[in-house]
């Protein structure tokens, strides 16, 4: 696509962030980039990619997402994501949490998904098989934070992790009058 189309309303996508523990709460923060998304208030893109001066091909300072860049807040499908799912969805250490994602601004659409300047989740799901009980609450408990609901999922592998979270959509669509 070679120009941003003109949403209505914002695009919804999936998306995983890693559960982070900052200033003793849990967080969301992107995968690749690391950084913590804010609660209460929207992540605005910027383009991170490296403008050396020396650097033949570096690049100028632009708004993201930028149409000849890979900067922007990602978002895909679920099928999409299901692919960026580690074997073991947490340890001690790293916590994967999936979920959609609302996206709005400069929103550009690519075959498997898109690119966009502004985000806020939605909704979030957070795989609690492998933790501690005590945990899997905290986690839960920390999230709601973002003010959208926060489901935990029991399943163990990343494929049945998917499936709960398809069920749970799928219910609360038939709930609020989509399905």
């Amino acid at each position: 696509m070679t120009t941003a189309p003109d949403y209505v309303q914002p695009v919804i996508g999936w998306r995983t962030w890693s559960a982070v523990v900052r200033d003793n709460e849990t967080r969301l923060s992107s995968v690749i980039q690391r950084s913590l998304w804010p609660r209460g208030a929207p992540l605005f893109a910027s383009c991170r990619c490296a403008r050396w001066s020396i650097w033949p091909w570096s690049r100028n300072r632009h708004d993201a997402p930028a149409l000849d860049c890979g900067c922007g807040i990602y978002a895909a499908s679920l099928n999409v994501v299901r692919r960026y799912l580690p074997a073991v969805l947490a340890d001690s250490v790293l916590v994967r949490v999936i979920g959609r994602v609302a996206l709005w601004g400069v929103v550009y659409e690519h075959d498997q998904g898109w690119r966009a300047s502004a985000a806020y989740p939605k909704s979030l799901f957070v795989p609690v098989s492998d933790l501690r009980a005590v945990n899997a609450e905290r986690i839960v408990s920390d999230l709601a934070a973002y003010g959208v609901p926060v489901r935990a999922v029991h399943a163990s592998s990343p494929r049945a992790v998917i499936d709960e979270v398809v069920a749970i959509v799928a219910r609360q669509e038939v709930v609020e009058g989509y399905g």
